[in-house]
C-alpha cells in the first residue's frame, strides 16, 4: 500500500509521537485547564495514566480517533466468549477497558449500529451482487455477512488507511472470501463510480467531518455509485442534550454515572476528534436533498447512533 497523507485521514491522526510524549503534552494541558465542575486535575491524571495501560488506550491517546483495526476490535467485543484479542490470544481487560468496552454508552450504541448494518446489509446479498464498504476498516460489516447461498459476488472496499487495507485482506483470508474481494486505497471523496454498486455500507466518515457540505458531497459521491435501486445503509451521531434543545436520546437508556465518565475519557482527556453531531431531520434533508429516498430510521436504545437507510 502506498504512504498515506495524514492530513487527509479525518478519523484518527497517524501519530509517530512517543506514549510519553503525548501523555506528558496531555498532563500539561490538563493541568493548565483545571479542576472542571466535573472532574478534577487530579482524577484525570489518574484516568490518563490508567488509559496508558492498555493497547486500545494508547492508540486513542495517541490518535485521538479508532482505525480500522481497533473499530473491528470494539465491534466484535460482544462476540467473544473469553476476553480475547483480535488474533485470538487471549488478554486480561483492565477495568477501565472493560468500561469502555461494555457500559460507555456510545460504545454501547456502536456495537448496537453494527448488528444493525449487518441485518440491513444482508438483504442486498444476492448472485451477482455488488456490495461496497466506504471506508471499509477492515470490512466487517460485509466479510460477516452470510454468502451460503450464492456463488459469485463482488464486495468491494475502499479506505484511505493502507494499513487497515491490509487488515480487512487478512479478515477475507480468514473468512474464505478473498476471491470475491477487492479492495482500494481511496479518499471517499475522490469517488468517482456510476451506477455500479446494488449495496454501499457506509459509517464512521460523517461523525468525523464537520463540514456540512462536504457530508452533503459525500452522499451525492454514493447516490451516484449506486444502481438505480440501490441501498445506503449509514449512520450519524445525534446532538448530545448540551448541544440540542431537542435532543433525541432516550436518557432512560443511559446510565448517566457511564456518560459521565464517557465524556471525562474522550472529551476531556483524549479530546476525541469523533465530535461532528447530525439530528434525524437533517440527515434526511441531506440524504433527500442529492435524491434519495424511502428513507428510514433504525435506533439503537438509546437513540446515540441512529443507522438510516435510503434508497436510489
Amino acid at each position: 500500500m502506498s504512504t498515506i497523507d495524514s492530513k487527509q485521514l479525518i478519523s484518527h491522526h497517524a501519530s509517530e509521537e512517543s506514549i510519553e510524549d503525548v501523555m506528558n503534552k496531555i498532563a500539561k494541558r490538563i493541568q493548565e485547564q483545571g479542576d472542571k465542575p466535573q472532574v478534577s486535575v487530579k482524577q484525570q491524571l489518574d484516568l490518563l495514566q490508567q488509559l496508558s495501560t492498555f493497547d486500545f488506550g494508547r492508540f486513542l491517546l495517541k490518535n485521538q480517533g479508532i482505525n480500522g483495526y481497533w473499530t473491528h476490535y470494539m465491534l466484535m467485543h460482544p462476540f467473544r466468549s473469553l476476553k480475547n484479542d483480535i488474533r485470538g490470544e487471549q488478554r486480561t481487560l483492565t477495568e477501565l477497558e472493560q468500561f469502555i468496552l461494555e457500559k460507555a454508552p456510545t460504545m454501547l450504541a456502536t456495537q448496537q449500529r453494527f448488528k444493525i448494518f449487518l441485518q440491513e446489509n444482508q438483504e442486498k446479498v444476492a448472485e451477482k451482487a455488488q456490495l461496497a464498504c466506504i471506508p471499509c476498516g477492515m470490512m466487517g460489516e460485509l466479510l460477516y455477512l452470510d454468502y451460503h447461498l450464492v456463488q459469485n459476488i463482488h464486495l468491494v472496499g475502499f479506505d484511505y488507511d493502507g494499513e487497515t487495507l491490509k487488515d480487512a485482506h487478512e479478515l477475507a483470508k480468514k473468512r474464505s472470501l478473498l476471491p470475491f474481494v477487492e479492495l482500494h486505497q481511496l479518499n471517499a471523496w475522490d469517488l468517482n463510480i456510476s451506477n455500479r454498486f446494488d449495496l454501499i455500507s457506509s459509517n464512521g466518515l460523517t461523525i468525523y467531518e464537520p463540514n456540512d457540505k462536504k457530508v452533503l458531497a459525500l452522499y451525492g459521491l454514493f447516490h451516484q455509485a449506486l444502481k438505480e435501486g440501490g441501498k445506503l445503509v449509514t449512520s450519524f451521531l445525534t446532538p448530545p442534550p448540551t448541544l440540542s434543545e431537542h435532543c433525541e436520546w432516550e436518557m432512560s437508556q443511559i446510565d448517566e454515572n457511564a456518560l459521565l465518565l464517557q465524556k471525562i475519557l474522550f472529551a476531556d482527556i483524549i479530546n476525541a476528534k469523533w465530535q461532528c453531531f447530525r439530528s434525524t431531520e437533517q440527515t434526511r434533508s441531506q440524504l433527500e436533498s442529492v435524491g434519495f429516498r424511502q428513507i428510514r430510521f433504525i435506533y439503537d436504545k438509546a437513540h446515540l447512533f441512529p443507522t438510516v437507510v435510503a434508497y436510489k
